[in-house]
């Protein structure tokens, strides 16, 4: 999902899957809604039910976090140990990346 698209939040995984299984039907009449063309519709149904599964647990996944301004979030329900269940990597930001965030162009000496 692009930046922002679901607004700031505070919410647990399962939380954060809801808000964007509710975003997906109720923000994409075209998709979802009568005027949808069939096919795009069974596969946006097919795409909601395995958001359901994820939801209920039933079925696992392996979820990545890229968050190149750094703004997220998890909490670490271990601390002050380390989670076993989760990885942080800390890198650099590439150019893209940047070109997103407005940062590229920022000129911060001699201003």
């Amino acid at each position: 999902m692009g930046a922002g698209t679901l607004g700031g939040r505070f919410t647990t995984l399962e939380g954060l899957f809801q808000n964007i299984k509710d975003q997906l039907k109720e923000n994409n009449p075209l998709i979802v809604g009568d005027s949808a063309e069939q096919n795009i519709s069974q596969r946006m149904d097919g795409f909601v039910m395995k958001l359901d599964e994820i939801i209920s647990c039933k079925n696992k996944v392996h979820i990545v976090f890229d968050d190149p301004s750094g703004n997220s979030y998890v909490q670490n329900l271990y601390a002050p140990d380390e989670d076993p269940e989760m990885q942080i990597e800390k890198y650099e930001r590439n150019f893209e990346q940047n070109e997103e965030l407005g940062l590229n162009d920022m000129k911060t000496e001699n201003y």
